[in-house]
């Protein structure tokens, strides 16, 4: 049974960016990077790897820990979490990608807790190229408010925005990646985001722009 869940979630994970490369082949030029906050076992990025690579010229930015998860407050105390929990170094998600044929100039990785990583400085060394697809794994709301604060000056007119774990916490808006990112468009009321594609697990949005920007 475990076996025949895995392989469901692998399916839906394959499915997810196969749908989010039709969309951005549908509406080129969308260039940039494909951007992801949590590795453990580089199996989204390799998902992503395969769905987007005979299409785009992208470079993939791998933002972990690779310590495993921080110390858990109380906002996010839940069974399935611990701290440590989730680890996998960052030599092995090198490994494994390299080994499933990213070529490695391809990937950037940058390691540590995101409250110490994601700085203006990491973010003017990564610029001026913007995001095509930002893939957030983040699982924790305490995680999600950094990555969604430091990711703002990567949005482009066309960039998706993936939550995976949008339905943790039995889908409360109050926790997780929901209510952060909710309270981020409160931050930002200008910013346009459009519901895109969802699985079991994940919810993708478009980002459409920011309406102070427009003029509207």
């Amino acid at each position: 049974m475990a076996r025949e869940y895995e392989a469901f979630r692998a399916r839906s994970r394959r499915d997810l960016f196969l749908g989010i490369a039709v969309y951005a082949y549908q509406n080129r030029p969308l260039d940039g990077y494909y951007m992801e906050f949590g590795c453990h076992r580089a199996r989204t990025l390799c998902a992503a790897w395969d769905a987007f690579h005979v299409l785009f010229d992208w470079r993939y930015v791998a933002f972990d820990s690779f310590a495993g998860l921080p110390e858990i407050p109380e906002i996010d105390r839940s069974p399935a979490w611990s701290p440590g929990g989730l680890c996998t170094s960052e030599e092995e998600v090198v490994r494994i990608l390299v080994e499933h044929g990213m070529p490695r100039d391809r990937l950037i990785t940058v390691a540590g807790f995101y409250d110490r990583t994601l700085t203006p400085e990491l973010a003017a060394r990564l610029l001026p190229t913007r995001a095509a697809v930002i893939y957030v794994d983040c699982d924790l709301y305490s995680s999600t408010v950094p990555v969604l604060e430091f990711v703002l000056p990567f949005l482009q007119r066309g960039t998706v925005l993936v939550f995976d774990d949008w339905f943790c916490f039995h889908g409360d808006p109050q926790r997780g990646e929901r209510r952060a990112f909710r309270e981020l468009r409160e931050r930002h009321p200008g910013l346009r985001f459009e519901a895109f594609l969802a699985t079991s697990e994940a919810q993708a949005f478009i980002y459409l722009g920011d309406r102070r920007e427009e003029g509207a």
